[in-house]
């Protein structure tokens, strides 16, 4: 079992996630950002220790693709978009690996939520969801993301 909350999370969205092909090194960096964003609002908390940044491409960290470079049980591979671009999409090297995260019942909902979502959504749906969120919209680019601060504000305000 592992006590990296990055890696259980990336553990459960590689077993759960109905499109893994969807599953690139950028989409899956934000659906954890989203799954630290519904935390805090959810629990006052993130789901991870990510120091969540606001780039040029939004909430980027390299948090996510170290541990996933880290793991044994997952790999990134190389393969080709629908438009003929180079796309790397995360994936279990054997899915039966994965069965090993910790995971609490009220993260399973958060992360399933993320999903339900998210999944249906193209690639510039996706983008525009997470761009929609408040610590993005509230913030400046290349600033920190705090966003148990700004879920506070919220929920302060409600």
């Amino acid at each position: 079992m592992s006590h990296n909350p990055i890696e259980n999370i990336l553990h459960y969205l590689l077993n759960y996630y109905p499109y893994p092909e969807d599953l690139t090194k950028t989409r899956i960096t934000k659906l954890i950002y989203l799954v630290d964003w519904y935390s805090a609002l959810l629990t006052g908390k993130q789901a991870t220790d990510i120091d969540w940044y606001f780039d040029h491409y939004g909430p980027y960290v390299s948090d996510v693709l170290d541990v996933a470079d880290e793991d044994s049980s997952v790999r990134v591979r190389k393969t080709s978009s629908a438009f003929g671009g180079v796309k790397y999409v995360v994936e279990a090297k054997n899915p039966k690996q994965l069965l090993n995260y910790e995971i609490s019942e009220v993260e399973q909902k958060i992360i399933d939520k993320v999903i339900e979502d998210t999944k249906n959504l193209t690639w510039n749906k996706f983008i525009d969801f997470v761009y929609s969120t408040d610590p993005i919209r509230k913030k400046e680019k290349y600033n920190r993301l705090d966003l148990v601060d700004i879920a506070n504000d919220i929920r302060n305000k409600y």
